[in-house]
């Protein structure tokens, strides 16, 4: 990646649009088990600031599921040169002490990334595609859909956050 490239996407690219999700966030977090059924909802309160000089956005959120306090960090970016959003997540609730790796499409504008966690071989791995999509400049939803081996959805989690400071 050239400075350039990157110093004009912090101007009026995709890492711009980054820059607009910095802030306190709070909000409801939906969880589904199946999909489209909310199973709970339970408040949730996120940060979300650029680091390493505005190349990643970095999230950091605390709620709960079933009384249960979670909390999980991810962290955002977009890939100029592979032209893809990409993310690294880690949380109390799921994943265990694993860490998961996602990858958006090459030359898609929309904000989204997939990753993979279970089984070892394709026809096991379960797949966990995050959407982001920004309503105006204080509120923003996070969706997270769990996928089976086969495609098929199978619930997930819906963050609605409205921005605070």
């Amino acid at each position: 990646m050239s400075k350039e490239k990157f110093e004009q996407s912090k101007r009026e690219g995709i890492h711009k649009e980054l820059e607009l999700l910095v802030g306190n966030w709070k909000g409801v977090a939906q969880m589904m088990f199946e999909e489209g059924k909310v199973a709970d909802e339970s408040p949730i309160f996120g940060n979300m600031k650029l680091i390493l000089g505005g190349r990643f956005l970095l999230h950091e959120y605390k709620g709960s599921y079933g009384g249960e306090p979670l909390e999980g960090i991810a962290i955002y970016g977009y890939h100029i040169d592979k032209q893809r959003y990409e993310s690294a997540w880690i949380e109390s609730f799921g994943m265990g002490t694993g860490i998961l790796f996602s990858e958006g499409n090459p030359g898609s504008k929309e904000w989204s990334f997939t990753g993979h966690y279970g089984g070892e071989t394709p026809e096991t791995r379960w797949g966990w595609q995050t959407s982001v999509e920004r309503n105006g400049n204080d509120k923003l939803v996070l969706f997270s859909q769990n996928l089976r081996p086969n495609g098929e959805k199978a619930g997930g989690v819906r963050i609605l956050y409205e921005r605070i400071s």
